[in-house]
Formats: C-alpha cells, structure tokens, sequence
C-alpha cells in the first residue's frame, strides 16, 4: 500500500515539474516574441538647390553642431542671374515703351486742339468784324431823315445779309469742328487703353522678376533644425547640379528606432503602443518610446542584426520614435522591450492565460508633488498676467504674453531660466491686439498669436479682441506680416455651414456672448483651437482648423476646413471638480493640456496637468496644483520639461513653475 503511494507521489512529481516546464518554456517564447532587435536612427536632412549654382562659401564643417536659423552655404547663380538681367532689360524696354506710346497719343490730341482753337478764332473774329459792321451800318440808317419806317425792318436786322452771314459762319464752324472733336475723342479713349497690353506684359514680367528675386534670396541656405553636420560633399569653387546633396544635417541625438521582428514570431505590435528602448552596451542608457509604424510586407534584416551573415533573416519592420533628448548614439543597436518583460511572473501567467487582455502599458510618470511655483520678477513694479510661454532657443529667453497690457499695446516680455523678466518689447506694424490667450509657432518659426475672442466685464467685444496675427522673429526683434479677424472667419464660416455640430456650437457660443479661446497650437498647416468656454455636452472642446493660410488670405471659408478636432472631459471622477482648459501644447505627438477649476466649496482656485494619448484619446491627470490656476504651458529649455505660468488673480503677480514629464 505505502509502495503504491509512492508510486503515485511520484507521478504528482513528474507532473508538476513537466507542467512548470511547460509554464517557463512558453513565458520565455512570449518575451521572445515581445522582445527585438533594432538600430537608433535619425531623420537626416539633404540641403541643395533646385537651379545649377556654384559654391561661393561653405560655413561649417563636417560634425559642427548647429542651432536653427544659422547660415550654413552662401551658393550664386549665373543662369540665375542671367535670367534676372534679361527679364529686367525686357521689363525697362516695355515700361519706356509705354510711355513713348502715350507722349505720341498725347501730342496728336494737342495738335489737334490747337488746330481746334485757330479755326475757332479765326471764325470769331470774321463774325465780330461782321458784328462792327453791321452796328455801323445801324447807326448810319438812323442818321438818315428820308428813310421812313419801311425801313425799320433794315435796322432791326430781319433779313440783313450781314446778319445771314454771321449765322453761316458759326454753322461752318461747327460743321468744322466736329470732326475735330471726334478724332480728340478717339485719341483721348486710345490714350486710356493704350497701355493696357503693355501693361500686361508688364505685369507679368514684374511677377516673373519677383520669382526671380526670391529665388536668389534662397540661394543662402539657413540650417531648418538645430543639429549636427553629417558630410559635406562640395567645395568653394565647385559647381553643383539642381537637386545634388551639397551637405546633410542631423539632429544631434537618434530621432527613431527600426526595429525588426522575426519573419515567424506572431507579435501584435499597434501604431501608438509604448515601448522600452535599452542600449545592448550598457542596460542603464534606456528610454520610452511610441510606435508610428508598422511594416505591412516582410524585409530582410540589416547585416548588423544578422548573426550569420551567410544566412538571410526576414521580418517586420517597426518604426518607434524617442524623445530627442535620449542616451543613445547614432546608429546604436538597441533592444525594444514591451509591457510583457516588465510584468511579474503573474501577470505573464495571466497574459498566457488571457491572451485577449493583452496590452502595451501606457508609461505616463505621474508627479506626486509638482513644485512650488515660484513668481515672475518683472521690470516694472506692475504685475504681469502671463497667459502663454515659448521657448526661444536661439537668444535663450521664454517668450511671455500677458492678457491684459496698458492701452490694449502690443507688448510682448522676453524672461530668462531665473523667471526675470529681461525686456519688453512691442510688435511692430501692430497698432492695438487686447486680451492675448494664446501662443505658438509653426515649422518655420512663424508666431501666432491669438486674442481670447471673450466678451470684456461690460459685454462688449471690440476689433481688438478678435484678432488672430502672425508675426516674424528675428532675434528678439518681433515684426507683424499678417492680420486676421479670427471671430468673422468663424461667424462667417458657420453661417455657410450651419448644419454641422461646429458650426451649431460656434453660433450658439457668439450669440450667449459665452465663446473664450485658451489655448492653441499648429500642426502639419493647420490651426488647433482649444475653447475654456463654453463646454460641448459637458466636455471641452478643441476645433480644427485646416488650412491656416486662408485664414489671412480672406477667403471664403470652405465647408470642410473647420471641424471639431477633440472634445475632452477633464475629470477623473464624481468627487473631483470638473476643469476646463486654460492652455494647450503639442509636442512629439503628445498633447498636453492645462486645466483649470474653482471648488464650489470654499472657491479655492485649482488646477492640473493632463496628457492626451493621441491614439486613444484617454486623458490621464499628471499633476495636480491646489490653490494654483495654470494659464500657459509651453516648453522647457529640453523636451522632458515643461514650463506652467499661473493666474493669481488681478494685482498678484504671476508665477512660474517647471515639471518633468515621461513618455
């Protein structure tokens, strides 16, 4: 009895020990399967010229950093500037052709007058020394005694041939000049049109030469991001094809990461999943990435990732983009991790188990305790309401709006890394803009910069609240080159399209009085709105606009270019106050948004950071501020930071404060 128990304790033994074989083999084939290989790379960019030119000079070297803005090759063009010549000889010949034209036309209608004013002369003063005549002959009639009252009808004229004579005179005369006036008619109507087919061609060269100049203007080329010089491939001196690579530029760390999942590993891999990327030299150098792409055909692998060069290895591509701030080198090899490595021995067990309930985590670092806010220090004793913040890498200042300045002027404030306001300038060709909310710049470095198109304490909206404009930095020179009425492309725009749920929102909004702009930011040419008021079915909303340009190009607005782009609920649960946005920033596909409250209970004002999966569209609360309003949001000094100003309210100065977010 006791012999067969043992018999049976071990097969339980056997039993248990294949089951916990099974269990670690099959964990190990899921990492495997959650687990690849991959190269850190950059976006690299070409720099050459679309017209045959040659190097004049060649201001960096191979491996120099660079910042955004700076000139990297002055290049000229002689067929360019063959073209420009020529296009102006022809332009000069017509613009004196033209008035050649006119100076003959002008000088036939004044030979014309002339002859007009001599025969008019000349018949005047037949007619007045008839007139002497005829008066003398009167007077010697009356003289006369003999003569009886027959001839009364003599006297009077009735049938003088003096008079018979003056009257044929003015009708000749007239008969003269007519055609006269007809060919003065004629002339003066040719003067008129004359100009018109030169003026065309005119027209079109003075296009053509503007073509031209601007064309030459880019002929210095300015680096398009801050980077590293990859290789130069010319020299002073040489001529260069069109389209040839004169440089290439980088950016100074890896921007993205191709990874490659073997051909037969079943791996469920999805746009916007996050994953880790950790260094193969040193496990320590890791950061967080998003996945953007996801190959549709099977590639062969690099021959670096390949173990046996002699045997080809296939797979799937996957594209994952990183922080620019991150520990890598260019070209490194890197392993990409999932959620599943990271988990405990039981949630891998339940991932076998449950394999449906599969998910990439979503690494959001929450920040417990965000830091004091500390105040803005301003050069005047006069308080700033900071309402949007940007970084401005290149003179390393903080660009500073405030709602509310003296006069409704346009004055911008420049701050630096110690909160202290440094300057203050204004936007020139700007006459008055009041109540600026928000603040952002598109690819090119143009700033927008928008009113709140809020109704002031007396319920009265003035042009200088409705205002969208766009302006040009060079330095902390600030410069307006374009000017919108942000609330009548609106207004009109839903009047066109009064059907659709923005359009209803929109009007519904102007005609309560309630419409208030908090925020904003471009992307991919278009204009992102993000409204504190009023709420859409209880959720915030943020409206699309697409594209910018014909914002400030006074164009009808079209029926698809504005759309609600998010609505957002910024709430976690029924106990927490419900906020509404105060400011929006985008920044490497993530969103993030400052909200706003004020408790019921005791009316202390409140606030929090949240970031938006763009994927998903879940919001999650990274931080929250008691007895804080956040106002603006923008960017730090790197990637990983963000700067907040806060509304203290009217007479309290304004505060400043710095978090660190995760991916």
């Amino acid at each position: 009895m006791k012999k067969h128990t043992g018999n049976n304790w071990l097969l339980y033994s056997v039993w248990i020990t294949t089951f916990i074989a099974v269990v670690v083999i099959t964990i190990t084939c899921e990492r495997e399967s959650t687990s690849f290989q991959g190269i850190a790379e950059t976006r690299e960019i070409f720099v050459n010229s679309e017209n045959p030119v040659e190097i004049m000079k060649i201001n960096v070297v191979e491996g120099q950093s660079v910042i955004r803005g700076q000139q990297l090759v002055e290049l000229s063009s002689p067929e360019l500037t063959i073209k420009i010549n020529h296009i102006s000889h022809q332009f000069d010949q017509l613009k004196a052709q033209k008035g050649i034209n006119k100076a003959e036309i002008r000088s036939q209608i004044d030979q014309l007058k002339a002859e007009k004013a001599s025969r008019v002369s000349e018949v005047n003063n037949q007619i007045r020394l008839l007139n002497n005549q005829y008066n003398l002959n009167k007077e010697l009639f009356a003289g006369l005694k003999s003569i009886d009252e027959t001839g009364d009808s003599v006297r009077s004229g009735a049938g003088n041939p003096i008079t018979l004579k003056i009257e044929n005179l003015k009708q000749e005369l007239a008969l003269s000049l007519r055609p006269i006036n007809i060919r003065i008619e004629m002339l003066q109507k040719s003067l008129k049109e004359s100009g018109s087919p030169v003026k065309i061609q005119v027209e079109r060269l003075e296009k053509e030469l503007d073509l031209l100049t601007q064309e030459n203007s880019k002929l210095n080329i300015y680096a398009q991001i801050s980077g590293i010089i990859g290789s130069v491939n010319y020299k002073p001196g040489e001529k260069v094809a069109p389209f040839s690579p004169i440089l290439t530029l980088h950016t100074k760390t890896p921007s993205f990461v191709k990874g490659y999942i073997y051909e037969n590993v079943y791996n469920r891999v999805a746009t916007g999943e996050k994953f880790r990327i950790i260094s193969l030299t040193d496990a320590k150098n890791n950061t967080f990435g998003t996945v953007v792409g996801v190959g549709a055909r099977m590639v062969e692998y690099p021959t670096r990732l390949q173990k046996n060069p002699n045997f080809q290895i296939w797979g799937r591509e996957v594209v994952i983009r990183i922080p620019e701030d991150n520990p890598f080198i260019l070209g490194e090899k890197v392993l990409i991790s999932s959620s599943l490595e990271r988990g405990s021995l039981f949630s891998r067990l339940k991932a076998l188990l449950f394999p449906e309930e599969i998910h990439a985590e979503n690494y959001i670092e929450e920040i417990s305790e965000p830091p004091e806010p500390l105040p803005i220090i301003p050069l005047k004793t006069d308080s700033i309401e900071a309402s949007a913040l940007l970084w401005l890498e290149d003179i390393d200042r903080y660009l500073v709006l405030s709602d509310d300045t003296q006069d409704s002027k346009p004055v911008l404030f420049l701050m630096d890394r110690k909160n202290r306001i440094t300057k203050e300038t204004m936007i020139r060709g700007l006459d008055k803009i009041n109540d600026m909310e928000s603040l952002t710049s598109d690819k090119d470095g143009t700033l927008y910069i928008a009113s709140s198109l809020s109704v002031n304490k007396k319920g009265e909206l003035g042009t200088s609240r409705k205002l969208l404009i766009a302006v040009k930095r060079e330095g902390d020179d600030f410069r307006l080159i374009q000017k919108a009425d942000l609330y009548e492309f609106l207004k009109k725009s839903a009047k066109r399209n009064r059907k659709k749920d923005w359009a209803a929102y929109i009007l519904e909004a102007m005609s309560q009085g309630t419409l208030d702009i908090e925020g904003m930011f471009c992307h991919d040419r278009a204009l992102y709105l993000g409204f504190k008021a009023p709420l859409r079915s209880g959720r915030s909303v943020i409206l699309k606009i697409d594209p910018i340009r014909d914002l400030f190009e006074n164009k009808n607005p079209k029926g698809d270019q504005v759309s609600i782009w998010r609505t957002l609920l910024l709430k976690n649960d029924d106990s927490s106050p419900q906020e509404r946005i105060s400011d929006i920033f985008y920044q490497n596909s993530v969103l993030y948004i400052a909200g706003t409250s004020k408790n019921e209970g005791n009316g202390q004002r409140s606030g929090s950071l949240w970031q938006m999966d763009q994927g998903t569209g879940e919001l999650t609360r990274m931080a929250t501020f008691k007895g804080h309003r956040p106002e603006g949001i923008g960017a730090g000094e790197d990637e990983k930071t963000l700067l907040l100003s806060f509304d203290q309210g009217k007479g309290n100065p304004s505060q400043i404060t710095k978090v660190r977010v995760g991916l």
